[in-house]
């Protein structure tokens, strides 16, 4: 009888251990596990940012790690919403530093006007930052398989890297915020540190000089403009 009680309790060890780690992979290292959390903890336009325009509903341009989380991304949110006359969502970090800790994994995040803007979209591309200060490169992500050959097809006749994202970046997560428009599919962007610094003078994408756009900056914009039909 003993032997089997030890054998109940190191069973329910083991679960609680894997459940523990279950969690943990799911949430990876952020700070907040949802924006509910997040808003808790951490002060509206001091710490973060909220900016939308809601213009054209059925294409959405989302950058819902902007500012300094991700710096470049809500940039180029705002001016490919702005040329095709879209629908602009950004969440953007506004700390002095370690912009970091308001990450929210594109799975959890679920702050209640970009869910409402995604969901009246047909086409909705998020715009995304991966760490390689080396090689200037996009990977393209999410469940719009044909809007994202479209769109790899436009950013190399432009002359940008591009190729299919790695599972970790992939974006084809059912509850990923991308996939969660009118379709069920959406295009995530993770584009590389190198790729956005070379978007703003000098290199330099800190928020002084995130004004400071780089013909380069523009010409992306341009083949992403073409292949949601935009020219």
């Amino acid at each position: 009888m003993k032997r089997n009680n030890f054998f109940i309790v190191g069973l329910a060890v083991v679960v609680v251990v894997m459940a523990m780690l279950l969690a943990n992979e799911t949430n990876g290292n952020d700070t907040y596990k949802n924006f509910n959390e997040l808003r808790q903890n951490e002060r509206q336009e001091a710490d973060y940012r909220i900016s939308s325009e809601k213009r054209n509903p059925d294409v959405a341009f989302i950058a819902i790690h902007g500012g300094g989380i991700e710096p470049g991304t809500t940039e180029l949110a705002e001016q490919l919403a702005s040329a095709g006359e879209y629908t602009f969502y950004s969440f953007q970090g506004t700390k002095a530093a370690n912009n970091t800790e308001l990450h929210i994994d594109s799975t959890n995040f679920d702050e209640p006007e970009a869910l409402d803007l995604v969901s009246d979209s047909f086409y909705t591309v998020s715009l995304h930052g991966y760490e390689d200060e080396l090689e200037k490169h996009t990977y393209l992500g999410g469940l719009d398989e044909a809007l994202a050959q479209s769109m790899e097809k436009e950013l190399k006749n432009a002359g940008f890297s591009v190729s299919d994202a790695p599972k970790e970046l992939n974006g084809k997560e059912k509850d990923n915020i991308v996939n969660q428009n009118r379709q069920k599919k959406g295009i995530q962007l993770e584009i590389s540190t190198a790729q956005r610094q070379a978007f703003f003078e000098d290199g330099d994408f800190s928020s002084e000089n995130r004004d400071n756009r780089t013909e380069e900056f523009y010409d992306y914009i341009e083949a992403v403009g073409r292949a949601l039909g935009g020219d």
